[in-house]
């Protein structure tokens, strides 16, 4: 299995983007209350089942399956150890989508420290790929 190369990117790009607007349609077809605990369990899998007869709801489970399409393509291509850590790439877009889409307040001075932190540590763990161990071999003591 190889290391990440500018097609294998796109696709894990592609499934992100996907994943990512997944996210804000199946928010966006929630009615506040509309999957309330407190009703039981039938109660809750009820509201479960009506939540996912709403289009926004249906196009954001589209939304999944097209992306696990994309995310297999880039995970049989490449480690997992180096494509999962970029799957933290949705994080800035969900907030951006989150506040433009469904105008959600969101504090950017928080937001944005914390994205560059988490930006920071999967840069820590992509230099670190690739660094001791060959693929292949085991670690041993």
């Amino acid at each position: 299995m190889g290391n990440l190369t500018p097609r294998s990117f796109c696709l894990i790009c592609i499934a992100i983007a996907l994943g990512g607007f997944g996210q804000v349609f199946l928010k966006w077809g929630l009615p506040p209350g509309a999957i309330a605990g407190g009703h039981g369990l039938v109660g809750t899998v009820f509201g479960i089942l009506v939540a996912m007869t709403n289009p926004k709801v249906v196009i954001g489970l589209a939304l999944y399956v097209i992306s696990t399409f994309f995310w297999l393509m880039a995970v049989s291509r490449v480690r997992l150890s180096v494509a999962y850590p970029l799957i933290s790439m949705s994080y800035p877009l969900v907030v951006v989508l989150s506040a433009t889409i469904l105008h959600e307040q969101v504090k950017w001075v928080l937001a944005v420290a914390g994205l560059a932190f988490i930006s920071a540590g999967v840069s820590f763990i992509g230099l670190g790929l690739g660094r001791g161990a060959k693929e292949g071999e085991s670690c041993k003591g």
